[in-house]
């Protein structure tokens, strides 16, 4: 596959907009074994319009799935980005899913991965502050855990997720 440039990304995404089955397709492709055409296709999908959500959120247990198992850091990078744009309220605390649960479980183990890139980072600390919303002894332990982590060994962007998420946490209780 060729490289793409954001032109062509953004040209595939306006196709996937209008089409369903062009949606499909990239989400297919993101799964599929050919590296480079699975994070071209989930760039992709990165760019859909914000009122695209729902059609990413039918997906969520295939992404939670290959967010959480991925190899790859860039397709982990952009799926767990695609996973941060959907809505994730439950309509009972009591029985999440159990894509829910597994995103929560990486995401609160990953946040605190020196190795992990920047990008993954900051993704799985706003994603796991907002699974824990509904928790409010997970709220208190991802308070606890965010403030373990040395903020002088962190990235600007990722300091201030962190910073921003301690704030929020310091209005909630």
């Amino acid at each position: 596959m060729p490289t793409l440039h954001i032109d062509d990304i953004k040209a595939i995404a306006r196709r996937a907009h209008d089409e369903a089955a062009e949606r499909e397709r990239l989400f297919a492709a993101m799964r599929g074994d050919d590296r480079e055409e699975a994070v071209h296709a989930a760039w992709a999908l990165t760019h859909l319009p914000k009122g695209d959500n729902d059609h990413i959120a039918r997906h969520r247990e295939a992404l939670t799935a290959l967010a959480t198992t991925t190899a790859d850091t860039s397709l982990r990078r952009i799926t767990l980005a695609l996973l941060e744009r959907i809505d994730w309220e439950l309509q009972d605390s009591d029985d999440a899913p159990e894509s829910y649960v597994a995103l929560l479980n990486f995401s609160m183990e990953h946040m605190m991965m020196a190795d992990e890139p920047y990008g993954v980072r900051a993704l799985c600390m706003k994603l796991a502050y907002t699974l824990s919303l509904p928790y409010p002894e997970l709220l208190e332990e991802l308070r606890r855990s965010l403030t373990m982590i040395e903020p002088a060994e962190l990235s600007a962007g990722v300091r201030h997720t962190r910073n921003k998420i301690l704030g929020k946490l310091k209005i909630e209780n």
